[in-house]
């Protein structure tokens, strides 16, 4: 995380959540093959990141570095969106769709 948001990496990890397990303790990850945490995408939200290609291409780049991690994670990032966003069931239908 250090290495990705530098001096704002504290705004990130205030957005872990818990995972319930022994290690790590905070940081829910959104596949388990690659580092990308829950928490990413609600600090991506409040960059101005509003869809989900965005999250996963541009701030994530796991749509590059894995379709099939990428299309995996569709669901829980546009659930993560629609809770930051505000996004309507149409909204974020269209969402899932568009990415």
């Amino acid at each position: 995380l250090v290495r990705t948001y530098g001096g704002r990496v504290w705004e990130v990890v205030e957005l872990c959540r818990p995972t319930g397990k022994r290690w790590p303790r905070h940081g829910i990850l959104l596949s388990q093959h690659f580092p990308y945490i829950e928490a990413e995408v609600r600090f991506a939200c409040r960059e101005y990141a509003c869809t989900i290609e965005d999250i996963l291409s541009r701030r994530t780049r796991l749509a590059f570095l894995n379709r099939d991690a990428a299309e995996e994670v569709i669901p829980r990032v546009a659930d993560i969106m629609a809770e930051e966003l505000g996004w309507s069931r149409k909204t974020k239908a269209e969402q899932i769709r568009a990415a």
